[in-house]
C-alpha cells in the first residue's frame, strides 16, 4: 500500500499530457504573445526582451546577406525620408518632454505628502460598507478638469494609498495622501469610523534603506486574472458582511491576511500597498457612432453581462450539450452570481487600482515557504473558477530559473526600483507608470478596511479606549 501511494505522489512531479497539450497549443496557435510568454518564458525562462532581441539580430543577419552594404543602404533611406519623420519625431518628443516637465514641477511644488496611521479600538462593529462610503468621497478629478490644468499646469487628479505594514509581527494601518487633502481624509474616516484615531506619523518606507548585503526581499505586484476587470473577486458582500451579522458569526476575508502578517519574526517585515485614484478612462462606444464614447469600466461591465446572458440563452439544436437550455428552468449558480455581482458593481464608483507589496528579512530566514505566504496573501479573496483573483506579477515573481539572473544583479536592481516606486506611491504617473486594474469601491473596501472585533490577530495593535467629542452643552 505504501509503495502504491509513493508511486502516485511521484507521478505528480512528471510532465503530464496537459503540459504537452498546452505547449502544442501555444506553439501552433499562431499567437506570438502566448508563444513568447508561455512556451518560451514559462518553459525556458527566456524573457521577452531577450527572445525578441535574438530574433531581431538573427533576421538582421539574414537580411545583410541578401542586401549588400546593408548599413549604408539603411542610412540612405533614413536620410532620404528624414524630412518626413524628423518633424513628427520632434513634435511627439517635445510633447512628451513638456508633459513630463510640467507634471514634475507640479509634483515638486504642489504635492506635499502626508501619512496617517489609523489607530483602532477593539470594539469596531461596522462592516466594510462604511469604508466603501468613505472611499466615495475620494473619488474626484479635482485639478485636471480642463486641458489648461492637465497640459500647461501639469496637474493630475489626486491619488491615495491604503497600506498595511507589519514590523516583526506588529501590524499598522496607514493612509497616505496629499496634505491639501488632509481635511477630506479626516472627514471621510471620522464620518464613518468616529471611534478611530488618525495620527500623522513619519513615513516608514522612506526611513528604510535597502542593503543587499543585509536584506533579502521578495517584491511583487498583484493584478486581476484570469479574466478582464469586469469580473470581481469575492468581496465583503459575498462573505455576508453587508448584513452586519453578530461578531461571533463574522467571516472577514482580511483576517487570514492579518494573521499571516502577525506571524513574523522580530527581524521580518511585510508591507502591502493599495494605490487608488478616480477612474475616468473612456473608450469608443460599441454600436454607437465613431465619435460617441462611454466610460471604459461601465462599458466593459455592460458588455460582460450581455455576453453571460447570451451564453445562458443561446441554443444550438445541433449541439447536444446545449439541449439542457431548452427545458432548464433554473440557471447555473455561477451565471446568477456573476450577473448579480457585476450588476452591483456597476452602481459603484470605479477606481484605478494598483496593488503591490514586499516581504523583507535576512539571508538566514529567507526561504520559499516564507515568501510564498506573502506571494499568495490575497488568495482568500480569489474566485478563479468563474471570476477573478489577485495574482502575483512583476518584480521578483518572474525569476524561476537560475540563468535568468547572474549574481542577483537583476534581483537587486528590481528591489531598488520597487522601493523607489513604493516610497513615491507612484503607479499612474511618472516616474513610475505600471499596469493596473479597474475596481469598484466595494472591491477596494474589501481589501482595506478597519477590522472589526471579530479579527483577533495577535499583532494587530488597538488602542485601549475610543475617544469622543465633548458634549456641546457644556458651560463655557
Amino acid at each position: 500500500m505504501a509503495g502504491g501511494f509513493i508511486g502516485e505522489y511521484e507521478q505528480q512531479d512528471i510532465i503530464t499530457t496537459a503540459d504537452i497539450r498546452g505547449v502544442l497549443k501555444e506553439f501552433f496557435g499562431g499567437d506570438l504573445h502566448h508563444f513568447v510568454d508561455g512556451f518560451i518564458g514559462n518553459y525556458s525562462g527566456i524573457s521577452r526582451c531577450l527572445l525578441l532581441s535574438m530574433m531581431f539580430f538573427g533576421l538582421l543577419g539574414v537580411l545583410s546577406r541578401q542586401i549588400p552594404n546593408l548599413p549604408l543602404f539603411a542610412f540612405e533611406w533614413l536620410l532620404g525620408t528624414s524630412p518626413i519623420w524628423i518633424p513628427i519625431l520632434m513634435l511627439v518628443t517635445a510633447w512628451k518632454v513638456w508633459v513630463w516637465y510640467s507634471r514634475g514641477m507640479f509634483f515638486f511644488h504642489k504635492v506635499k505628502p502626508i501619512l496617517y496611521e489609523v489607530k483602532m479600538p477593539r470594539d469596531i462593529f461596522r462592516s466594510p460598507r462604511a469604508m466603501e462610503n468613505a472611499l466615495s468621497t475620494w473619488w474626484s478629478d479635482a485639478g485636471e478638469t480642463t486641458p489648461l490644468n492637465r497640459v500647461w499646469q501639469g496637474q493630475v487628479r489626486p491619488w491615495h494609498s491604503l497600506e498595511i505594514a507589519s514590523f516583526g509581527g506588529e501590524i499598522h494601518f496607514y493612509i497616505w495622501g496629499w496634505r491639501n487633502w488632509k481635511q477630506s481624509i479626516e472627514a471621510a474616516m471620522y464620518a464613518f469610523y468616529p471611534e478611530v484615531e488618525l495620527v500623522e506619523v513619519e513615513d516608514y518606507a522612506s526611513k528604510f534603506k535597502f542593503d543587499p548585503k543585509v536584506h533579502e526581499i521578495y517584491a511583487t505586484d498583484w493584478r486581476l486574472e484570469p479574466r478582464n476587470d469586469a469580473y470581481p473577486f469575492k468581496t465583503y458582500v459575498d462573505f455576508e458582511l453587508d448584513k452586519d451579522p453578530k461578531e461571533e458569526y463574522r467571516v472577514d476575508p482580511l483576517a487570514p491576511v492579518l494573521e499571516r502578517m502577525s506571524n513574523l519574526e522580530p527581524f521580518e517585515q511585510m508591507w502591502l500597498q493599495i494605490v487608488i485614484t478616480m477612474n475616468k478612462d473612456q473608450r469608443r462606444k460599441k454600436g454607437g457612432s465613431w465619435m460617441e464614447s462611454e466610460g471604459r469600466y461601465q462599458g466593459m461591465l455592460k458588455e460582460t453581462v450581455e455576453e453571460i446572458r447570451k451564453e445562458t440563452t443561446a441554443i444550438d439544436p445541433h449541439n447536444g450539450p446545449d439541449k439542457w437550455k431548452t427545458y432548464a428552468r433554473v440557471q447555473l449558480f455561477r451565471y446568477n452570481e456573476l450577473i448579480k455581482a457585476i450588476d452591483r458593481n456597476m452602481g459603484k464608483h470605479p477606481f484605478s487600482v494598483g496593488v503591490r507589496g514586499t516581504y523583507i528579512t535576512n539571508a538566514a530566514t529567507f526561504s520559499s515557504a516564507r515568501w510564498t505566504g506573502h506571494k499568495w496573501i490575497w488568495r482568500p479573496f480569489g474566485n478563479p473558477q468563474f471570476a477573478n483573483q489577485l495574482r502575483p506579477r512583476r518584480w521578483h515573481t518572474p525569476f524561476d530559473y537560475p540563468w535568468q539572473d547572474y549574481k542577483d544583479i537583476r534581483w537587486n536592481l528590481h528591489a531598488r526600483r520597487f522601493f523607489d516606486a513604493y516610497k513615491r506611491r507612484s503607479f499612474f504617473y511618472s516616474p513610475w507608470i505600471f499596469p493596473h486594474n479597474m475596481m469598484s469601491s466595494e472591491m477596494v473596501a474589501t481589501l482595506w478596511h478597519p477590522p472589526s472585533a471579530a479579527v483577533t490577530a495577535p499583532g494587530l495593535e488597538r488602542i485601549a479606549a475610543k475617544k469622543a467629542e465633548p458634549p456641546s452643552n457644556l458651560p463655557k
